[in-house]
């Protein structure tokens, strides 16, 4: 008997997509998650404690009440966990596996937080991530490659008969038209493809999520699968499915109605009708079709070796059935349970006291309510015969009259009020949810009931209390980073890597930034910075501000090479986040890098011994050069002083020169001045005298002409005149 040959041999054990389908079909059935799984009731019941909805057991008449703690637990832990992810631009980094990754993880960095926070709402999907894991065991993203390319047409002119030929020959040129001659030269009109795309992430909700049973974790499990339950025609051909083949499939009979975390979900919308019997009417493309993305490991080529495989199908038609190297899904559980995917939710530690809790108030309000209005006792006597009596007592308004026989009385019977009981178990509640969970009703923040201790704890007390409440966050933070976190960033780098059609141009630190992530190394190690810092932002900034003074210190010491200016721009970056800001940039710069990517190397620092020996003599050597400076100085002043002196003795003497020469010429003018005087004085005097000497001669003449004339009359015959 002839040997098959080893191709016969392999498509002999091939499987048929028939029996794929029914492989698929029964890994559904017995998925954890299938609606009919106790997970899936226990997911459903937490949504409803969540939103506080009645228990079921309810009566008539007594009080109703639900009490919220576990919608108070999940919301304060999921403000408290969230806080270390969105307070930074980098939630995760890219580590180098060798030196020539180093520009290579810096931009993978960079470029993959920017996928995840500008291409996708980050903050949106980090808290409905969250918030599904904290309430419902298990949350779930699923990442993906969308494609995004189109069609262009571009008419190419002023071309002579080489290019043409060249153009019609290269089969990367889809000719549409021409050519066209336009006197000797030619235009031609061609069809080019424009490849682009984005990476999209979703959250999912849990009823459109399964996983193999026995599974340890995402990435081993043996199959997983998103089962939508808003996928119509019309998306599915928008996803390229051809059109007939979408025309052809079932619409769903139903949709999730029937899942008990759907109803749950959505119990205030109405659902129980169906989607597709309730609106679409005779639009065919808006019918929801029963579609389901599995993942699953299988030997479907029959060579021996089970590969993973990626199957889109609805029902036993199978759409799509192709290899892929893993799946597109990233989980959390915040107490996860060694060796299984879904552990427990916070919901799951809280139910039982949410219950506990609305009974001891529903206890405490009939107790009040019955207090408050005492029944009555109606003795046969007090009754009446037509029922008023009755009939009165049924109307509760303040003051009503009450109708009784003639001299019948009514008795109120008192109900004690007992219900004070309840409140240390209601406080006794509240300390086992803190206990399980650590977290707070308050939040973060100090406990209330320690502030009410005659004010005698501790700052170290209250940080103690602080930082117990705290680490369940960052226990559940890191949790989440570990694992959800970490796988969904390096999906996102991997999809980069494999499908990036092209360099794309990214604003980063207001900075256009071209990133290419086609050469770059998908399996690059990553390092998480969520986890600390959980504190308030009073803690975080003592943490920072006690960093950088330790980092200061140590730069002053023989030891101060450790401390780089990157290890600065770090810890100044840290402090600015714990301060609230995110746009660090805008405060400090980071250090410049070589055109290697490399941070510029600093000077390496001298011995500080010879930079002490060197800064006494620097010191000496200023010393002696102000002594020198001092001298020459001193010389300088001395010799000015002996100039100015000098010069001021030249001054004093001729000043003394020209005095005596002003006063010798005043001397000789006031020589002169007296000559002149005494001569005109002596002249005057000779006159004056000259003129006395003649008035004198004239009066002695004038006196010897009266004495001869009298002389002569006193002689004269005739006698007396007189008489």
């Amino acid at each position: 008997m002839e040997s098959e040959p080893p191709e016969a041999q392999v498509d002999s054990g091939a499987m048929s997509e028939d029996e794929l389908a029914g492989l698929l079909a029964a890994h559904e059935a017995q998925a954890v998650g299938y609606y009919t799984s106790e997970i899936a009731d226990e997911q459903a019941l937490s949504i409803d404690y969540y939103y506080g909805r009645p228990f079921g057991d309810e009566q008539a008449g007594r009080s109703q009440v639900v009490d919220r703690t576990v919608a108070i637990v999940i919301d304060n832990a999921v403000a408290a966990i969230m806080r270390p992810f969105v307070s930074s631009d980098e939630a995760v980094s890219f580590e180098p596996q060798g030196p020539e990754d180093e520009e290579q993880a810096e931009q993978a960095t960079e470029f993959v937080n920017f996928v995840f926070n500008v291409d996708n709402p980050g903050f949106l999907l980090t808290h409905n991530w969250f918030k599904s894991a904290l309430l419902e065991k298990l949350g779930i993203v699923k990442v993906w490659w969308e494609d995004s390319s189109r069609t262009t047409q571009q008419m190419l002119e002023g071309l002579d008969a080489a290019a043409v030929e060249q153009i019609m020959s290269d089969p990367e040129m889809n000719v549409v038209g021409g050519p066209y001659d336009d006197d000797g030269m030619f235009a031609i009109q061609i069809e080019r493809e424009e490849a682009d795309g984005r990476v999209k992430i979703v959250t999912l909700p849990s009823e459109e999520f399964l996983i193999a049973p026995y599974a340890r974790d995402i990435e081993s499990a043996e199959y997983c699968a998103h089962k939508p339950t808003n996928l119509t025609r019309s998306d599915l051909i928008d996803m390229g499915l051809d059109a007939e083949v979408v025309d052809g499939l079932p619409a769903a009979s139903s949709d999730n109605s029937y899942d008990p975390r759907f109803q749950s979900r959505t119990q205030d919308e109405q659902f129980a009708s169906g989607r597709n019997a309730n609106g679409s009417g005779n639009d065919k493309s808006r019918d929801i079709i029963a579609v389901i993305d599995e993942y699953v490991l299988v030997d479907f080529d029959g060579d021996g070796m089970a590969e993973r495989r990626r199957v889109v199908r609805v029902d036993d038609t199978i759409l799509l059935n192709e290899e892929v190297d893993d799946n597109p899904f990233a989980v959390l559980c915040p107490v996860p349970m060694a060796h299984k995917v879904y552990g427990l939710s916070l919901a799951d530690q809280t139910r039982d006291l949410q219950r506990i809790s609305s009974v001891l108030w529903r206890q405490t309000l009939d107790n009040l309510y019955l207090a408050n209005n005492p029944k009555m006792e109606v003795p046969q006597a007090a009754e009446r015969p037509d029922g008023s009596t009755f009939d009165d007592l049924m109307d509760d308004a303040p003051g009503g009259v009450i109708r009784t026989n003639t001299g019948g009385m009514l008795n109120a019977v008192a109900i004690p009020f007992v219900a004070d009981k309840s409140f240390p178990m209601l406080e006794y509640a509240e300390q086992q949810q803190e206990a399980r969970t650590g977290i707070s009703r308050n939040g973060q923040g100090l406990d209330t009931n320690a502030l009410k201790k005659g004010g005698q704890m501790t700052a170290t007390e209250a940080a103690d209390i602080i930082a117990g409440k705290n680490s369940r966050s960052e226990m559940i933070a890191r949790i989440f980073a570990e694992t959800g976190y970490k796988r969904l960033f390096r999906l996102i780098l991997r999809l980069l890597v494999q499908h990036q059609p092209k360099a794309r141009m990214i604003r980063l630190r207001n900075k256009w930034v071209e990133m290419d992530p086609r050469g770059w190394n998908a399996e690059m190690d990553m390092s998480i910075s969520v986890g600390l810092g959980m504190g308030s932002k009073v803690e975080n900034l003592a943490q920072a501000d006690s960093i950088l003074q330790t980092m200061a210190e140590v730069a002053q010491t023989p030891f101060g090479s450790m401390i780089t200016d990157e290890n600065a721009y770090h810890a100044v970056k840290k402090k600015i986040q714990a301060a609230g800001a995110k746009d660090v940039e805008n405060y400090i710069t980071e250090p410049p890098k070589g055109p290697d990517g490399q941070p510029v190397p600093k000077e390496t620092p001298p011995d500080p011994e010879m930079v002490k020996v060197q800064a006494e003599m620097q010191a000496k050597q200023a010393e002696l050069a102000m002594k020198q400076e001092a001298q020459q100085a001193d010389i300088e002043y001395k010799q000015q002083e002996g100039a100015l002196k000098l010069q001021l003795q030249q001054q004093e003497a001729e000043a003394k020169l020209e005095l005596e020469r002003e006063k010798a010429a005043q001397e000789a003018m006031l020589a002169q001045q007296k000559f002149e005087f005494e001569a005109r004085l002596a002249e005057q005097k000779m006159q004056f005298e000259a003129d006395l000497a003649k008035q004198q001669a004239d009066r002695q003449h004038e006196v010897a002409m009266k004495q001869a004339d009298a002389k002569i009359s006193s002689n004269r015959p005739g006698g007396d005149l007189d008489k």
